[in-house]
């Protein structure tokens, strides 16, 4: 059977800067080279913690996401979507550079995943995210059942049960909370999300994000890690 690859629509840093630089390193991986990097050495933290606590992100890369991961729908190809996000891309100027800060969000019981999010409202964010989910939401295929129940559905409210039946992904349009995401789940106060605090408030150079580019990455198969397939220019 032919594994069928899965794509995603997000924005980066672009890979000169020293956030693409730090956060790729901290997530071991770099999703332009694709290549394993080496942990930074954060006080405190071994490499194998720091593993751990990346795993999931690891998977996908450093990125904001605009429209979450998808299948091609039946009879869409790569290159149609390509060139559908070129045209939505020169639709939508640069922006930025806006401020970051660090947050610890919930996930799950007593736990958490540390990131970093816009520090207020970005207007151009939010409108790029809207038009990225709904006009190449044609090169979607339907969620499967089992992509359904990855998302719990019993645990989401009504809205956001209908945005993913509508768009493959609950937390969009005005549900949209961006972040760039640094850890998976991890306890409170741990030492990772100590460090981590710790690091982005000696490193104030990190905390903001300027958007030149979107980003369409691809996974060739089920558990491969995401790369970055094209960046394009906005405007």
């Amino acid at each position: 059977m032919i594994p069928e690859p899965r794509f995603a629509i997000y924005l980066a840093p672009e890979p000169h800067e020293a956030l693409w630089q730090f956060g790729s390193q901290w997530l071991g991986y770099d999703a332009e080279t694709r290549a394993d990097l080496k942990y930074p050495g954060l006080p405190g933290l071994s490499a194998e913690t720091i593993r751990e606590a990346t795993a999931h992100p690891r998977l996908y890369g450093l990125h904001i996401t605009l429209k979450a991961p998808f299948r091609l729908a039946e009879g869409a190809t790569v290159e149609d979507l390509e060139w559908a996000l070129a045209e939505l891309a020169r639709r939508h100027a640069p922006f930025g550079p806006f401020g970051l800060e660090f947050e610890a969000r919930k996930a799950g019981e007593e736990q958490v995943f540390l990131c970093l999010a816009p520090a207020e409202p970005v207007a151009p964010l939010r409108a790029l995210e809207a038009d990225a989910v709904v006009d190449l939401d044609r090169f979607r295929a339907p969620l499967t059942p089992a992509e359904i129940a990855r998302r719990k559905p019993e645990r989401l409210g009504r809205k956001e049960r209908g945005y993913l039946d509508a768009h493959g992904y609950p937390h969009v349009l005005d549900l949209f909370r961006p972040h760039i995401s640094l850890t998976g789940p991890v306890v409170p106060g741990s030492p990772v999300h100590i460090a981590l605090a710790g690091y982005f408030r000696q490193n104030e150079a990190l905390m903001s994000l300027a958007c030149r580019s979107v980003l369409l990455f691809e996974q060739p198969e089920p558990g491969a890690r995401f790369h970055i397939r094209q960046r394009i220019p906005l405007g």
